[in-house]
Formats: structure tokens, C-alpha cells, sequence
């Protein structure tokens, strides 16, 4: 199986990595030595330091990699362990269990001048978060960057925010119900696809980190997946089906700003799925089509943060043969720095599923659910302390939730999270 395969990859390329370190740690003592001794001037001790550098890098590179044109290589993980206790009002057993959240082990190489690879694997998952070849360059005066593979198209901002960087540890109800799987009642829209992307304007806009515009578009297969096999929903390859065989078009939009006293994002993200919509989960790619549209904002004063989003579908057939449906929903959150350390955050989310039905389940994850109705609602309180930055740190939050219209139940608990990022 391949995650027994990456095992031995990550352990040989960890172990070629904490070498290289060592002998770069011992070299570094004794140049300090050689200082005091007179023997190098501090210029010429640099000099050193960096010829060292050099040839570490180019020791991990020749040895982990067999590509003659590799010039870099990058190595990622990130270990989330959760606690989850959540109940609900009805006779249903209540969730208390430690679990691994996510076991990723990432890996980005350079090739050439404008070519990299980037892959991004979770064990807990036994799923892709990334695989794909990026190309970056230019298209007149813009920056571009162009992805072939597996990746998140960039449409909801929750989403496409770094599992290490979220503030309420889980995704809100709305983002759940538009993006995971769709299991006859969520929409399994936006998240994974495989595909061709374009992302152009300047990147770190997109990050929020400078000033500027940001766009992006792409064209990929219109079901979800975050695996490395074909996405139609039968596994079938879509050999045969014609109804399979489509594109879906993706297409979006921002513009960043940094000021003295913080900075601000907006945009907005639109994506046409052909053959995606219908009733039930059984019925995709019998010709029912499904769009959805993404709004955001996010602010930042000081030690303060507010941010939000606004998502909208139309399904044909949505509800039932010949009942479309239109779910949306909102989710918004602020967050504010008590110390350099300790953060305190909030959110309120919302879903309508517009005839499609919701459980409580559909919205918070691990939480058990009885009932489906057409409403639900979230309130979100937490904490976030940082050990060291964002690199690791321990989060703990209440959550409240409430399902309504159509069926009526009520559930609450705890959930807590240690990560380490590297």
C-alpha cells in the first residue's frame, strides 16, 4: 500500500535532513572557535558558513533525489490530534474520543527554472491534500502561475484557509455543507478536483500579504475527489457515460490591502458544474446541473479580526424532480489577540438547505444527529494558545449548535486540538 511506502520515503528523507543538520551545527562551533582564535576574521568565517549551506543543500538534494535538473527540495508535515465531546437532545449516543484530526507529509522540489512538484499527503486520511506540477511565469507584464493535478479550486474562503491556520478548529456548517462529500444532502461542491488551474496577479495578495489584485480560473472534473483515482462516483472511470465526461469551470476574483494599522481582503469566486445537482447523490450525472457563488471579506485592525463569507447554489432538481433548490448560507467570525500568545475567537454560522434537508451531523463535524430539517445554526466559542507561533500551539472551543424548520434538535460540547506545524 502507498502509505507504507511513504513511511520509509519520509523516514530516509528526515534522516538525510537532521545529518545534513548535524554536521552543520558542528562545523558552526568550530568556526566559532577558529574566530576567537584569531585564526578567521568573522567575514571570512561567513564566507565559510555559506560555502557550508551550499553544500548541505546540494548533499540533501543529490541524495533524496534521482532528477539531475532538481534544484530544491522542501520538506512538510503537520500532526493535529482532537478531542471531540458533542451530544445532542435526542436518544442518540454522544461522541467522546481522541483521534488523529491529520497526519500530513508534504514534499515541494524544484525543477528547472519554473517547474516544481508539489505533494502533499494525509495519512489519517489516507488521502491527497496535493499532487500536482506547477509552471510559474509570466503572461505579458502578470505574474502566473499554472497547476495540472489535484488541488482545492479557489472558491470558499474558509476552505481554501490552511487547516494549520484555522481559528475555530473545525470548518463552520455552511463550508461543510457546500464543500464535503455530498451524501444526499450536502452538495460535495468546491474542495478537491483534478484539473487544469490558473492563478494569477501577485501571490502574496492572495496571501494577504502585500497590496494588489488577484484572479484566478480553472477547468477540472466536475465531482469531487481527493484521491489519486478517477472522480466519477461509481469508480467506472466514467468509461461509456457521457454524462460523466464533462468540465466543470471555475473563475474568481479579489483585490488585498495593507495599511499602517492592518490590512483588508475581499473577493469573490463562482464555479459551474454541470451534472452535478439532483435530488440525491444518486442522481449525479443524470443531467441535473449545479452552480454556486462565493462572496468573502477579511479585516484586520491591531490585535483585531473580522472576517466572513456569504455562499449560494442553485441545484436543478435540488429538492426533488422538478423542485430546484437554492441552499446558502453565511458564516462570520472576529478574533482578538489578548496577548502574543492567547487568542480569543467567535463564530456564528449559518446554513438554509432549501428543501435539500440538513442534519447537525452535515454542519459539525463528529457530532452525533437524529433529525434532519432545513436550518442550521452554529455558535462557536474559542481559545488559541500558541506555544510557538503558529508552529505549535493547543486550541479548545465550545460549540452550540441548532437544527430547525422541518425538524427540531439540539446539540452542544467541546473540542480541542494540539498541532504542530513544520
Amino acid at each position: 500500500m502507498f502509505p507504507i511506502k511513504s513511511q520509509w520515503i519520509a523516514l530516509l528523507a528526515g534522516a538525510v535532513l537532521a545529518t545534513s543538520s548535524l554536521f552543520a551545527g558542528d562545523s558552526g562551533a568550530l568556526l566559532d572557535v577558529l574566530i576567537r582564535k584569531g585564526i578567521l576574521t568573522d567575514q571570512e568565517a561567513e564566507d565559510v558558513r555559506a560555502d557550508l549551506a551550499r553544500d548541505s543543500q546540494e548533499f540533501v538534494i543529490s541524495s533524496v533525489s534521482g532528477g539531475k535538473a532538481t534544484n530544491s527540495i522542501a520538506i512538510s508535515g503537520r500532526m493535529q490530534i482532537q478531542y471531540a465531546g458533542l451530544s445532542t437532545d435526542q436518544n442518540t449516543a454522544a461522541t467522546s474520543q481522541f483521534f488523529l484530526r491529520r497526519v500530513y507529509f508534504g514534499v515541494t522540489t524544484g525543477v528547472g527554472a519554473d517547474w516544481k512538484g508539489v505533494l502533499n499527503y494525509d495519512f489519517s486520511g489516507s488521502s491527497f491534500d496535493k499532487a500536482f506540477v506547477e509552471w510559474s511565469g509570466y503572461l505579458g507584464a502578470t505574474p502566473v502561475a499554472v497547476d495540472m493535478g489535484l488541488r482545492k479550486v479557489n472558491l470558499g474562503f474558509e476552505e481554501t484557509t490552511s487547516s494549520g491556520s484555522l481559528k475555530s478548529i473545525e470548518r463552520s456548517p455552511v463550508t461543510r455543507f457546500f464543500v464535503e462529500p455530498n451524501n444526499g444532502r450536502r452538495l460535495g461542491a468546491a474542495s478537491y478536483r483534478i484539473g487544469a488551474y490558473l492563478d494569477g496577479g501577485d501571490a502574496n495578495a492572495r496571501k494577504g500579504k502585500t497590496s494588489g489584485f488577484f484572479f484566478g480560473a480553472a477547468a477540472t472534473n466536475p465531482q469531487r475527489t481527493d484521491t489519486t483515482g478517477d472522480g466519477s462516483p461509481d469508480g467506472s472511470k466514467s468509461s461509456g457515460n457521457s454524462s460523466y465526461n464533462t468540465v466543470a469551470l471555475w473563475a474568481d476574483a479579489g483585490y488585498s490591502h495593507l495599511f499602517p494599522s492592518g490590512k483588508m481582503k475581499v473577493g469573490a469566486a463562482v464555479g459551474l458544474l454541470p451534472d452535478q445537482g439532483g435530488p440525491k447523490n444518486t442522481s449525479i450525472g443524470a443531467g441535473y446541473d449545479l452552480s454556486l457563488f462565493s462572496v468573502y471579506g477579511d479585516l484586520t485592525l491591531g490585535k483585531f479580526n473580522l472576517a466572513g463569507e456569504y455562499l449560494s447554489a442553485s441545484v436543478d432538481s435540488g429538492a426533488g424532480v422538478g423542485k430546484d433548490a437554492s441552499p446558502s448560507g453565511f458564516w462570520i467570525q472576529p478574533s482578538y489577540n489578548l496577548t502574543d500568545k492567547l487568542e480569543v475567537v467567535a463564530r456564528f454560522g449559518s446554513v438554509d438547505a432549501d428543501g435539500r434537508g440538513v442534519k447537525i451531523s452535515d454542519g459539525v463535524r463528529s457530532s452525533p444527529a437524529a433529525k434532519t430539517g432545513q436550518k442550521l445554526e452554529e455558535i462557536y466559542l474559542g481559545l488559541t494558545y500558541a506555544l510557538v507561533e503558529n508552529g505549535v500551539k493547543f486550541q479548545v472551543g465550545y460549540t452550540d449548535s441548532k437544527l430547525s424548520n422541518g425538524a427540531t434538535e439540539n446539540g452542544s460540547g467541546v473540542r480541542s486540538q494540539m498541532q504542530i506545524d513544520f
